[in-house]
């Protein structure tokens, strides 16, 4: 490719032919932007970073396969979909280390205590994994990150109510799914009045 070229769509026909200057051509042209997006989102320089690298490498390996229409619309998705992965691995990863603390040395526990502990977890990430991508990025960016609905509306770039529809549907879901752990437990304590 020798001089330069100023249209997305000759662009793309370059790269699903291997052609290594159309898809420096593509990275200069959307890495900065998409950056700053992803940096938004994120917070954080590295991260922001690392979404763009997966998100061009990820365009480079699969090049021959993808049918893209609209190159922008496609990296700036992909730059979205790569910040809801970022949270919910964020999520995966400090409910993992509030689980070892939880359980971690210098706690005793009977085996009962044990048995139910793990059930109880279990159930709880089962029922937040079912959950609808979006709304376990909310719950997970206003449960365990303490994020207020207006903070979590500011960094995902959507409305507040539907940031405070997606937390009730989130807690309905997990009342419903764990109503016989609470009637155990009131059963057990017995009532709090």
């Amino acid at each position: 490719m020798q001089e330069i070229l100023t249209n997305d769509a000759e662009l793309l026909q370059l790269l699903r032919l291997g052609d290594r200057a159309a898809f420096e051509e593509i990275y200069n042209r959307y890495r900065i932007r998409m950056y700053r997006a992803a940096l938004s989102k994120v917070g954080t320089s590295e991260n922001a970073m690392e979404i763009v690298q997966e998100i061009f490498l990820d365009l480079w390996l699969r090049r021959d396969q993808v049918v893209i229409e609209d190159l922008e619309r496609y990296l700036f998705s992909a730059t979205k979909y790569k910040v809801l992965d970022f949270y919910k691995k964020e999520f995966t990863r400090k409910q993992y280390a509030e689980s070892v603390q939880v359980t971690g040395p210098g706690k005793s526990y009977d085996t009962d205590e044990t048995i139910a502990y793990n059930e109880l977890s279990r159930s709880i990430v089962a029922c937040i994994e079912q959950l609808p991508e979006k709304t376990r990025v909310i719950f997970d960016l206003n449960r365990i990150q303490g994020k207020s609905a207006d903070e979590i509306s500011g960094v995902l770039g959507i409305p507040l109510r539907t940031v405070e529809y997606h937390i009730t549907q989130s807690l309905k879901a997990l009342r419903f799914s764990l109503r016989d752990y609470l009637l155990t437990l009131i059963v057990t304590l017995g009532p709090w009045w």
